[in-house]
C-alpha cells in the first residue's frame, strides 16, 4: 500500500502540469499560469511538452516505489532476526483465519436467510365457458374431491369434514416452485375441524361423499347449517381456478418492522387489478332500482321452499307472543290485587293485555292462512323446468305474489322470503353459472359476460396460497387462505378468513395430518 501511495504522489504533480499545458488557456484567475503554459508550448511544442511531463511523472513514480520498497525490506529483515516479530506475525495470521471463518459463517447465515420465499398465489375462479368441459380441471374450489384411495377425513367425533378445495401440485409448481412441496399429486383441503389430504398423482374420479356428510350450506343462507331444510345443499358450488403468482415485496418494512395485513392486501390488490377485475360488493342480478327483466322457475321454486320454511317456523313467533300476553295478564292481576294502584293504571294494563291478545290472534290467523299461500305457489310452479325462463305475464304474477306475501304475512316471512324479484334472480344466477350445462345455457349472454369479467374474485379477502399477512406470521408454511365468497356460497363473516398452515418440520416429513386450520375474524 505504501508503494502505491508513493508512486501516485510522484506521478501526480508532473501529470497535473502536463494536463494544464494541454488544456491552456483556462482563463479567469488562472490567466497568469496560461502565459507560462504558452511559453512552454512555444518552446517545445504542445504535444512534446505534455508527453515530457507525463514521462517525468512515470520516472518519479518508479523512483518513489523503489525507495519505499528498499526501506520496507530493511525493516522486514530486522523483524525476522528476532522471535517477537514472528509471534506477532503468527497472531496476525490466526486473526486473519478467524476473521475468514466468521465471514464464511455470516455468508452461510445470509444464504439461509435469503432462501427463496414462495410468492403469494391468488386462486382466481376461471371464467365459465359453455364450450369446454367444466369438470375436467385439476385445481378447483367446492364440489367434490378426487381422493383416489385416500379416506374422506373426519373430525374427532367421527363426522365427515366439508370439502373446500383441491390444488394440483404440478399446476402449482408450474406457477411458482415452492421448496418442500411435492411437484406431483394434489392437496385436498377440508373445513370444519380442518384437514389437508395429500393425494398421489393419478386419474381419479370424484369421490363418493359419505352418507353422513353434514350439509354445506342453505341456498341463499348460511354455511354449515345446523338442521336440514328444503334449501339445504351438501356441497359448495364447483368452480375451477387459475393459480396466479404475484411479485410482492418481502413482508417486512424498510425499518425492520412487520408489514400489516392491510399493507400486504393493498399490495395484492395493486398487482391483481392489472390482471383481473376487482370488486368490493356482492354479486347482484340488477342494480338498485333497476327492473328485473328475467326470472327462472328455479327462482319460484326457491320462493315456495322459503314459504314452507316460514310456515315451519311459525311456532316460534307464536310462542314469543303468547309469552308476552301471559306476562301482561299477570301484570294486570298484580295491579288489581294492590288497592293503592289507581284505576287508570289498571285500565292501561288491561288495554295492553287486550292488544297483545289481539296481536296473538292475528298471528294465529296468519299462520293458519300461510299454508294456503304456500300450496298456491307449489301448484303454480309444479311441473316447470327449473332453468326455463318465465314469460312477462308470469313474471308479473310472481311480483304480485311476492308483494302480497310481505304485505300480508309481514313478520312471519321477513327472515325467510326474499324481499324483491332481484334477490330471487340473484339466487338463481349464482346457482346457474356454477351449475350443470343446461343451467348455464339459460344464463343471458350479457350476464355471463359480466360475471366472467367482474366476479372471478371474492369481494373482501382473496383466496391465497403462501401469503404472510402481518402479525399473524408464525413458523412454517401458510398453505391456503379462503375468504368470504358469495359466488361460492361461502357466507361466513365477510371480514373473516380460514387459514391452513403446516410447520416446517411436518412439511419436510410430508406429515400432512399435522396441518392446522384456524378461522380469523378480521
Amino acid at each position: 500500500m505504501k508503494r502505491v501511495i508513493a508512486a501516485l504522489a510522484g506521478f501526480a504533480l508532473p501529470a497535473i502540469v502536463g494536463a494544464y499545458v494541454a488544456l491552456a488557456p483556462v482563463g479567469g484567475s488562472l490567466a497568469p499560469l496560461d502565459r507560462v503554459a504558452a511559453r512552454i508550448a512555444e518552446a517545445a511544442g504542445r504535444d512534446v511538452a505534455v508527453a515530457g511531463f507525463l514521462m517525468l511523472g512515470l520516472l518519479l513514480a518508479a523512483a518513489a516505489a523503489l525507495l519505499i520498497g528498499w526501506s520496507g525490506g530493511q525493516e522486514t529483515g530486522e523483524e525476522e532476526s528476532g522471535e517477537e516479530p514472528r509471534e506477532a506475525e503468527a497472531d496476525e495470521r490466526g486473526a486473519l483465519l478467524l476473521t475468514r471463518e466468521i465471514e464464511q459463517e455470516e455468508e452461510g447465515a445470509l444464504t439461509a436467510a435469503a432462501a427463496p420465499v414462495p410468492p403469494p398465489i391468488v386462486l382466481v375462479r376461471k371464467p365459465r365457458d359453455p364450450a369446454r368441459d367444466w369438470f375436467a380441471d385439476t385445481s378447483w374450489l367446492g364440489g367434490l374431491p378426487r381422493l383416489g384411495e385416500r379416506a374422506w377425513p373426519r373430525d374427532t367425533n367421527g363426522a365427515p369434514l366439508p370439502f373446500a378445495a383441491q390444488v394440483d401440485l404440478a399446476h402449482l409448481a408450474a406457477a411458482a416452485p415452492v421448496a418442500g412441496l411435492p411437484t406431483t399429486g394434489s392437496l385436498a383441503f377440508f373445513l370444519g375441524a380442518g384437514a389437508v389430504v395429500f393425494v398421489p398423482a393419478g386419474a381419479h374420479d370424484f369421490s363418493d361423499p359419505p352418507s353422513d356428510l353434514p350439509p354445506a350450506f342453505d341456498e341463499g343462507g348460511a354455511a354449515f347449517p345446523s338442521r336440514v331444510t328444503r334449501l339445504t345443499r351438501w356441497f359448495f358450488p364447483f368452480w375451477p381456478i387459475d393459480l396466479l403468482p404475484l411479485d410482492l415485496p418481502a413482508p417486512h418494512d424498510p425499518t425492520g418492522g412487520t408489514a400489516t395485513q392491510g399493507s400486504m392486501e393493498e399490495a395484492v390488490a395493486l398487482q391483481l387489478q392489472r390482471r383481473v377485475s376487482m370488486r368490493d360488493h356482492p354479486f347482484y342480478a340488477a342494480g338498485v332500482g333497476a327492473p328485473v327483466e328475467a326470472l327462472w322457475w328455479h327462482s319460484v321454486s326457491h320462493l315456495a321452499d322459503q314459504l314452507h320454511e316460514a310456515l315451519d317456523a311459525c311456532s316460534r313467533p307464536l310462542a314469543v307472543q303468547r309469552a308476552a300476553l301471559d306476562r301482561k295478564r299477570a301484570a294486570v292481576a298484580q295491579l288489581q290485587a294492590d288497592p293503592a294502584i289507581s284505576h287508570e293504571a289498571v285500565a292501561h294494563a288491561r288495554q295492553a293485555a287486550a292488544d297483545a291478545a289481539e296481536e296473538l290472534a292475528e298471528a294465529q290467523d296468519l299462520c293458519a292462512a300461510l299454508p294456503d299461500m304456500a300450496e298456491a305457489v307449489d301448484r303454480f310452479v309444479q311441473g316447470r323446468e327449473p332453468w326455463s325462463q318465465l314469460t312477462a305475464d308470469e313474471l308479473e304474477v310472481v311480483a304480485d305474489i311476492l308483494a302480497e306475501v310481505h304485505e300480508r304475512f309481514g313478520e312471519l316471512v321477513r327472515y325467510h322470503v326474499p324481499g324483491s324479484l332481484a334477490q330471487l334472480a340473484t339466487l338463481s344466477l349464482r346457482a346457474m353459472v356454477a351449475g350443470p350445462a343446461e343451467a348455464l345455457a339459460a344464463v343471458p349472454r350479457e350476464v355471463l359476460e359480466r360475471i366472467n369479467r367482474d366476479y372471478r374474485l371474492p369481494p373482501v379477502h382473496q383466496h391465497l396460497m403462501f401469503a404472510e399477512l402481518g402479525t399473524d406470521q408464525i413458523e412454517g408454511l401458510h398453505l391456503l387462505q379462503l375468504g368470504y365468497d358469495d359466488m361460492m356460497e361461502w357466507n361466513w363473516a365477510e371480514g373473516g378468513v380460514y387459514r391452513f398452515r403446516i410447520d416446517a418440520a411436518d412439511l419436510a416429513a410430508g406429515n400432512w395430518g399435522a396441518a392446522r386450520l384456524t378461522f380469523h375474524d378480521q
